[in-house]
């Protein structure tokens, strides 16, 4: 795509764009996103994986764990999520911790 975000929602069988269409957040890799097939997060689980998109409008944001997307309450959250970060998220209950994973990009190994 170009380096650009693109949202759709399906209206009677049909994919209509929603929004604007703008440069997608450093970190995502380029591709389709099925976002729609989100699950709801589960109580006492934790989910390890990259945010890939914050709906303010509807306050929630997806995560992408392995194969799976995970939809999440914002207001549930107590951490600010940002599009393109990995991130680990907990649950205890309605609320939910968020933790910013640092995970090495372009580390090289050397063996000897």
């Amino acid at each position: 795509m170009n380096g650009q975000k693109i949202l759709q929602t399906q209206n009677n069988n049909e994919w209509e764009t929603i929004g604007t269409i703008k440069k997608v957040e450093e970190g995502i890799k380029p591709g389709v996103y099925n976002i729609y097939l989100a699950k709801t997060p589960s109580d006492k689980n934790r989910y390890e994986g990259q945010v890939i998109h914050v709906d303010k409008e509807n306050s929630v944001f997806y995560q992408q764990v392995n194969k799976d997307f995970i939809v999440h309450q914002l207001e549930a959250v107590d951490g600010k999520p940002v599009a393109g970060k990995d991130v680990a998220i907990t649950y205890d209950g309605e609320k939910a911790t968020l933790t910013l994973i640092d995970t090495p990009k372009n580390k090289r190994i050397l063996k000897i």
